[in-house]
C-alpha cells in the first residue's frame, strides 16, 4: 500500500465531513458507512471514501476517489464502484474524483454506445487540486484539509505555505496524536508536488512520530530507500561490466516494486558481459 493511501484513509476517517463540504461548496452532514460486503471490500481501493450525506433534506451517498496522478482507467473503475454501491444501498450516488496532482483530460463523463443504443452515459465530478485557488483554505479553511494546501494554486512560495500549515497545526490542534497525523499527512502529500528535501527542511520528522500511521509509512520509506539503493547498484554494475549506462533504464527499474525481483536483476547485472545479455534477462525477470 502506498504511503499516500494510508494518509488519505486517515484524513477521510477523521475529516470526511470537511471533504464532502469542500466538494459541494456548502456545509453538509455525513455519516460513515462500513461496508462489510466482501465483494465491495475486494474491489474498492483504500484511498476511496464512501459516506452518507444529508444536504437540505436530501440524502445520498458520496463516493470520493483520490488519485495521486490522473489515471485513464479511472472513469470505468468509478462507474463500477458507483453502480455497485447504488445497487447495494439503493440510494443515489454522487461520484467524485480528486486529482491530487496533474490535470485530467477527461471531462467528467464516460459513455459508450452499441449499435443504436447509448448503453452508458456516466457523469461524475472531477476536481484538479492544482486548479483550485488555495489561499482561503490556507488561512481560513478547516485545519483537517490543510495537508491538501501545497497541492493547490497558491500565491505564496512553497516554504511559506508549509510554514503556515505548521503554524495553524500548532495553534489550532490540541491533541498530540491528531496534530502528528496532520503533520505526517502534510509531509507525504506535499512531497507529491514539492522536492522532498524542501519538505524535510521545513517539517520536522519529530512532529510526525506520535501519529499511529508513522510506523507504517516509515516502513514504506525505508523499503523505497532500499530499493533505490539496489537500482543504483544495478546501474553501477552495468556501467562497470559493459561500459554502458542506458538512458531510461533507471526509470524502468524504479517502476519495479518488488525487492526480490530487483535483487535477482542485480545478480544478473553483476555477471553480465554485454548490455544485450542483461536486457534479455531483465525483460524475463520483470515480466514474472
Amino acid at each position: 500500500m502506498a504511503e499516500y493511501d494510508l494518509i488519505i484513509k486517515a484524513l477521510a476517517e477523521r475529516y470526511m465531513d470537511k471533504i464532502a463540504s469542500f466538494v459541494r461548496g456548502v456545509p453538509v452532514a455525513v455519516e460513515q458507512i462500513e461496508d462489510k460486503d466482501k465483494e465491495a471490500v475486494a474491489v474498492q481501493r483504500t484511498s476511496d471514501a464512501l459516506v452518507k450525506v444529508r444536504e437540505d433534506g436530501y440524502e445520498y451517498l458520496m463516493l470520493v476517489e483520490f488519485q495521486a496522478r490522473p489515471d485513464r482507467k479511472m472513469a470505468r473503475r468509478l462507474l463500477e464502484y458507483t453502480a455497485m454501491h447504488h445497487c447495494r444501498h439503493e440510494k443515489p450516488v454522487y461520484p467524485v474524483v480528486i486529482n491530487l496532482t496533474g490535470g485530467s483530460r477527461q471531462d467528467g463523463r464516460y459513455m459508450f454506445e452499441c449499435l443504436d443504443l447509448t448503453v452508458v452515459d456516466f457523469n461524475y465530478r472531477q476536481i484538479n487540486l492544482q486548479d483550485i485557488a488555495g489561499r482561503d483554505l490556507l488561512y481560513r479553511g478547516p485545519v483537517g484539509l490543510l495537508p491538501l494546501a501545497p497541492l493547490m494554486r497558491q500565491e505564496e512560495p512553497p516554504e511559506a505555505v508549509l510554514e503556515k500549515c505548521a503554524s495553524r497545526f500548532e495553534s489550532e490542534v490540541q491533541g498530540v496524536e491528531e496534530r502528528s497525523t496532520l503533520y505526517l499527512a502534510l509531509g507525504v502529500l506535499a512531497a507529491l508536488r514539492l522536492q522532498k528535501g524542501l519538505v524535510q527542511k521545513i517539517l520536522e520528522v519529530s512532529k510526525m512520530e506520535n501519529s499511529p500511521f508513522f510506523d507504517g509509512i516509515r516502513e514504506e520509506w525505508e523499503a523505497r530507500g532500499r530499493d533505490e539503493g539496489i537500482v543504483e547498484a544495478i546501474m553501477e554494475a552495468l556501467e562497470e561490466n559493459t561500459g554502458q549506462r542506458p538512458v531510461g533504464l533507471k526509470e524502468r527499474l524504479s517502476e519495479i516494486r518488488n525487492s526480490d525481483i530487483l535483487k535477482k536483476i542485480l545478480r544478473r547485472a553483476v555477471k553480465a558481459k554485454t548490455f544485450e545479455e542483461f536486457e534479455s534477462v531483465f525483460i524475463d525477470l520483470k515480466s514474472n
